[in-house]
């Protein structure tokens, strides 16, 4: 059993000496590299981290280049969808205007077909706003932007002067773009000393 522990240390010695000679050998390498290795070495390291320099600044624009393009698709899908429901919703906005017709033309307001459309009007019109559509008000001063003077009303109150008095054609917005501008009646108040033989 000694004799065994010897034969280790003796390989573990002559490993460890092995060990030590390598050493020695890459200490005596590295003493004798000279300036123009050193030099090199520098030159190298420069040029490598140039490069790294510029991969990273490329990098850097071809995120930007994505995140721009991106952001292009989104807002090019977004506004073909409007478009795609502003195309549609004009044309089905006769058929909204059809039914409250036929609601307007129906007198019995309890009659069945008068509930009936006043069903179906209700639904349709509840598809068309989630599509996006919305009635303008046309409850409070004249908005030329939209509404739309088909008439003047004279008007005794100075309240009432410039104010939509009465809505004709109902307007409709789709999301911010007008589709079809109000048509109303609008207050003027009529002038002093102005006498009306009618």
């Amino acid at each position: 059993m000694i004799e065994e522990n010897g034969k280790v240390d003796d390989c573990v010695k002559n490993k460890g000496n092995d060990k030590i000679e390598e050493d020695l050998a890459m200490k005596t390498t590295a003493n004798e590299t000279t300036d123009d290795d050193v030099e090199d070495l520098k030159s190298k390291m420069e040029a490598a981290l140039g490069e790294a320099s510029q991969f990273r600044d490329e990098a850097a624009r071809a995120k930007a280049d994505f995140y721009n393009y991106r952001t292009r698709v989104e807002r090019d899908r977004a506004r073909d969808r409007v478009l795609a429901a502003e195309g549609a919703v004009s044309d089905l906005l006769p058929v909204l205007d059809n039914l409250e017709r036929a609601l307007e033309a129906e007198s019995d307001k309890e009659s069945s077909m008068y509930k009936g459309i006043a069903m179906v009007k209700k639904q349709f019109f509840a598809v068309l706003q989630n599509m996006g559509l919305r009635c303008i008000d046309t409850s409070g001063a004249f908005d030329p932007s939209v509404h739309e003077a088909i008439m003047m009303v004279d008007v005794v109150s100075e309240d009432e002067d410039g104010m939509v008095m009465e809505a004709l054609n109902r307007g409709y917005m789709l999301g911010e773009k007008l589709l079809r501008a109000a048509k109303v009646k609008v207050g003027r108040k009529k002038a002093e000393g102005t006498n009306d033989k009618s």
